[in-house]
């Protein structure tokens, strides 16, 4: 299994609906359904250390915090593009208000043999795009120590499963042209569709998802 790597979204800020209610899903009142947010069944990762992983919850923010605090500068650069200091308050109320309708996201978790948590190490989350209820933008990042064990994908497989669930065929992703790590993970989980290049140093990625089961 390829090396688990950082994809990045164009933006981490609420727009200027979400700044008023991130909490009020965009398309709730068309019909699209809520995906289960139930904690998986315990995984191992590569080296055998037990996992799990786990919706998002709003009190996760000091997790969000100090992993960021703990990316290495190649993390900051594959995830954000530049290198992040903080969140802000409202950065963080978006990150961690999910509706696991327009806006899912995943924790992995480390566990002790007992199964409780003990750290907070990777995070993988889609929003779906407002123009297009098919398609998502899709973005993971895992601190440094915790990849090339299987967590990151774990977390693209289940996010795949969530989002498939809710409606959504296509992830777009965001991708410095020297992270080939990440289109590796994706072409597991997805099919190219469209490559593009928005600006100069960054390629947009359409990968179109595949049923879930069908590999």
């Amino acid at each position: 299994m390829p090396m688990e790597t950082a994809l990045s979204f164009e933006k981490d800020e609420p727009g200027a609906d979400e700044k008023t209610n991130p909490c009020v899903p965009v398309r709730a009142r068309g019909g699209i359904p809520a995906v289960n947010p139930e904690p998986s069944p315990h995984i191992r990762l590569k080296d055998g250390t037990p996992a799990l992983t786990r919706p998002i919850r709003p009190a996760d923010g000091a997790a969000l915090s100090r992993g960021l605090r703990r990316l290495s500068p190649k993390g900051h650069a594959y995830r954000f593009l530049h290198y992040r200091k903080r969140f802000t308050e409202a950065e963080l109320h978006y990150l961690t208000h999910c509706d696991f309708i327009d806006h899912i996201a995943l924790i992995l978790a480390i566990l002790d043999e007992a199964g409780n948590e003990l750290d907070q190490v990777g995070v993988a989350r889609c929003i779906r795009a407002k123009d297009d209820p098919q398609l998502a933008e899709v973005a993971i990042v895992l601190v440094d120590e915790w990849q090339r064990k299987g967590g990151g994908t774990a977390l693209l497989m289940r996010l795949a499963r969530l989002a498939w669930h809710a409606g959504i065929r296509q992830w777009k992703a965001h991708v410095l042209p020297e992270n080939l790590a990440a289109p590796r993970v994706l072409t597991g989980i997805g099919d190219e569709m469209a490559r593009t290049a928005p600006r100069a140093g960054l390629a947009e990625i359409v990968y179109r998802l595949r049923p879930p089961g069908a590999d």
